[in-house]
């Protein structure tokens, strides 16, 4: 056997370990960090123009929009359906022809793709969670909508303003004893019975973080509330932005602590798989809210490396379904570029 053949073999030997090695780093990488990555999406794709310019959607647009989805493996898109009304009612631009057409090209393009209505709205604002009429029309318009618009489920999205933030705080009616208190009962009823009524749909929520050292602007649900809620829906978005932190080591304390809760949850769930995901913000950080957010800490970069570090030292990095990245409309390609290298693209 002459040095020559050698050479070839110990190098082809090589070249196969390599190729077997990134192969698996790649699998222990989808392990570790989950893909089932979500997005919030303006209202455009079902209104069929854009709120603010008036632009109208064309078929290019919607094309374009499934094929970045898919480019950078995202697997829900969160297409904007409400608020509700204060009649518990939704919008009727989101039973239009358009949006049934919109949301059937965006199947055809990326078939892969879960599309979930976004709805909800803020309570003692035009939610009004405590009113049973109220909780009946939404209930029922919720059922119509799925049905209307061929979609899998819903994603849920309510909210309740802390008082005290006239920039944040749209709430109509003034706070009564109590209804702070009460908030996620109701929020979880409201859950148990769209559950009740739609046992196949796919539900998907959004709460606050968690973890002790985020401050924010929203109404936290505590663990205990949440393992009512998990019973009922089969993902929940984890808001990991506007935390008030200001520095990396209580950041890093944050992400452990929701990382930790998450574990709780997924430890509670009796015969489910329910979906955690950790939402990132790319919107514009406005002079009202940088109180809340320190981009030297809450970027793109920062946040996803902060979580990818964070898992690694867990026994359970399963833990973590994906992310959600708040939002569409508001994520330039250098961001894009940024979620895909630091996350969607390993």
């Amino acid at each position: 056997m002459n040095g020559k053949f050698i050479s070839l073999l110990y190098y082809l030997i090589l070249t196969a370990c390599c190729c077997i090695s990134k192969r698996e780093d790649k699998n222990t990488n989808t392990r570790i960090y989950g893909q089932q990555n979500a997005i919030w999406s303006e209202s455009i794709y079902l209104r069929g123009y854009q709120p603010t310019t008036k632009e109208k959607l064309t078929d290019e647009q919607v094309i374009r929009y499934a094929n970045l989805l898919k480019k950078n493996n995202i697997k829900f898109a969160y297409l904007f359906a409400g608020p509700y009304s204060k009649t518990g009612n939704l919008p009727e631009y989101a039973f239009s022809e358009t949006a049934s057409k919109s949301i059937a090209l965006i199947k055809k393009c990326y078939p892969e793709l879960i599309v979930l209505p976004w709805i909800g709205g803020v309570q003692n604002s035009t939610v009004n969670l405590g009113d049973s009429i109220w909780v009946e029309n939404a209930l029922n318009d919720t059922q119509k909508l799925i049905s209307f618009l061929n979609v899998s489920g819903v994603h849920i999205d309510f909210e309740y303003i802390l008082p005290g933030d006239r920039y944040l705080d749209s709430t109509t009616e003034a706070e009564k004893p109590g209804d702070k208190e009460a908030y996620a009962m109701l929020v979880n009823e409201f859950h148990r019975r769209l559950r009740e009524l739609n046992p196949s749909a796919f539900i998907s929520s959004v709460v606050a973080c968690t973890a002790p050292e985020a401050k924010q602007w929203k109404q936290k649900t505590s663990i205990k509330e949440l393992k009512e809620l998990n019973k009922y829906v089969d993902q929940i978005s984890f808001l990991f932005y506007d935390t008030s932190i200001g520095s990396q080591k209580e950041f890093e304390n944050a992400c452990r602590n929701q990382l930790a809760d998450i574990e709780i949850l997924r430890k509670s769930q009796r015969n489910r798989n329910c979906q955690y995901l950790f939402a990132i913000g790319t919107f514009i950080n406005r002079e009202e809210l940088q109180k809340y957010r320190d981009l030297d800490i809450e970027n793109i970069v920062n946040t996803l490396n902060t979580l990818k570090n964070e898992i690694k030292n867990i026994k359970q990095p399963q833990n973590v379904s994906g992310i959600a990245i708040f939002c569409d409309w508001e994520t330039d390609q250098s961001e894009w570029d940024q979620i895909y290298e630091n996350w969607t693209g390993i």
